[in-house]
């Protein structure tokens, strides 16, 4: 097959394609229970019980805002350097990223208006955006005296070691804002380890000012690289939830254009500390108590209701979700960055821009064969297209692996679900919805 058009001239190259098509035929991990993780239906996903499931999905339109391509920390595997070609970091091209509130305010009011009346969240997005807070109030104020401005709430992804700065000098923007996405990778060893520039104990003054001050929601967001150990960060999630300090669980993999030194290993150790996370679950479910991990409540959703995405978990290929980076309205703030290239979609056009090719590799891949495909929808464009093939079929086969070890424990999640009086509706409501501001799967 001829390679297929991304953008601009762009190509998907053809030789990734095909390496793509020729490791489904590779052997992979061989599991004890599912088998090789490799095969498309190592493990597949059934219809549960709950055929309507009475929940209405949250509807707004996010629009991720790059504000600065600055960043305080040098964290391993930054998506921000690790997926750039020629070695051109974001760092190095500061002006080119940085947010101007006037024109960005703009590009946000016309995608609002061409949206209808739909709630628009905009998602503060970086590099490290607490360190440009003057541009971000900047922005709100344009936004205040704008005809959307009723539309319009916000969120923030930090690494948080300038959140307690950050409150303390503009209070004011802090009472508008309902999610912080907060990056914490484990315990303080672990964390320091990955995320140097940063450390749990300045992080946890700031959590705990905003606590104390504020109403926003706190999302935990771990990044596991190869050396991490999940267990780790859900323990530090724990504690940090018994103190009020985070709501909300959330993992995923790290993008890479390397594979995995040693994948099997990886797999097993993943595998055995999601297995302990799902057991301490159903443990707080017995209780009558719901842990926020949204992402596991989300696939529990979607196997007990055989609900099927219908699209890649971030949804990029269906125009209606965008990022603001540089004064450019793009469908993906990574893409851009690691494909060199920065699509334009044509919002409120009347032919909505065609973005299919973005996951045009999906045939490649064998995604519609996969017994996961329902809820996963195909990988991560970035992953697949800025990375290397091989870690994408790792990255398959931990996914089912995923699936699988979660799919194994419904029986148990579904009667404590019910002896605990948790409708359908109240898990979305009160943990699943907020996957759709993150990466959705792991």
């Amino acid at each position: 097959m001829a390679a297929d058009v991304l953008s601009d001239g762009q190509r998907i190259p053809s030789s990734l394609l095909h390496r793509l098509a020729e490791l489904r035929s590779v052997r992979g991990v061989a599991h004890q229970r599912f088998g090789d993780l490799m095969r498309p239906d190592a493990v597949r996903m059934s219809r549960g019980p709950f055929e309507g499931d009475g929940h209405e999905d949250v509807d707004d339109v996010i629009i991720h805002l790059t504000v600065t391509g600055r960043c305080n920390a040098s964290c391993e595997g930054c998506i921000n350097t690790a997926l750039e070609r020629g070695g051109r970091a974001r760092g190095q091209v500061v002006t080119e990223f940085e947010c101007n509130p006037s024109r960005d305010a703009d590009t946000i009011i016309r995608v609002a208006l061409a949206s209808g009346g739909r709630p628009v969240t905009v998602a503060l997005y970086g590099g490290e955006p607490l360190l440009e807070m003057d541009r971000i109030t900047n922005l709100v104020q344009a936004l205040d005296h704008s005809p959307v401005a009723s539309r319009v709430r916000y969120m923030v992804y930090t690494n948080g070691q300038l959140l307690r700065e950050a409150l303390h000098s503009h209070p004011e923007f802090w009472h508008r804002v309902g999610l912080v996405s907060v990056s914490i990778d484990g315990d303080a060893e672990q964390h320091r380890r990955f995320r140097p520039g940063t450390d749990l104990a300045t992080i946890e003054t700031g959590l705990r000012q905003l606590r104390e001050n504020f109403r926003a929601e706190v999302l935990f967001w771990s990044t596991l690289r190869e050396d991490q150990s999940l267990r780790a960060c859900f323990d530090q999630f724990l504690k940090y939830h018994d103190t009020s300090l985070a709501g909300h669980l959330f993992w995923h993999w790290a993008e890479s254009a390397e594979p995995y030194r040693d994948f099997p290993e990886y797999a097993r150790r993943y595998g055995e500390e999601l297995e302990s996370v799902v057991q301490t679950y159903v443990e707080w479910l017995r209780r009558g108590r719901l842990l926020s991990i949204i992402h596991l409540n989300e696939l529990v959703l979607y196997l007990m209701t055989g609900r099927v995405r219908g699209h890649s978990a971030c949804a990029v290929e269906l125009s209606e979700n965008y990022d603001i980076v540089g004064g450019r309205l793009t469908a993906c703030a990574d893409l851009p960055l690691s494909m060199g290239v920065l699509p334009a979609p044509s919002v409120g056009a009347e032919t909505p821009c065609e973005l299919g090719y973005l996951v045009a590799y999906r045939g490649f891949l064998g995604c519609q064969e996969c017994g996961v495909y329902p809820y996963c929808g195909g990988r991560c464009p970035v992953q697949v297209l800025a990375g290397s093939p091989e870690r994408t079929t790792q990255i398959c086969q931990l996914m089912r692996l995923h699936v699988g070890i979660v799919h194994e424990r419904m029986g148990d999640i579904t009667n404590a679900l019910a002896d605990a009086g948790i409708s359908v509706k109240g898990l979305y409501d009160t943990s699943a919805y907020i996957a759709r501001y993150t990466d959705v799967v792991p």
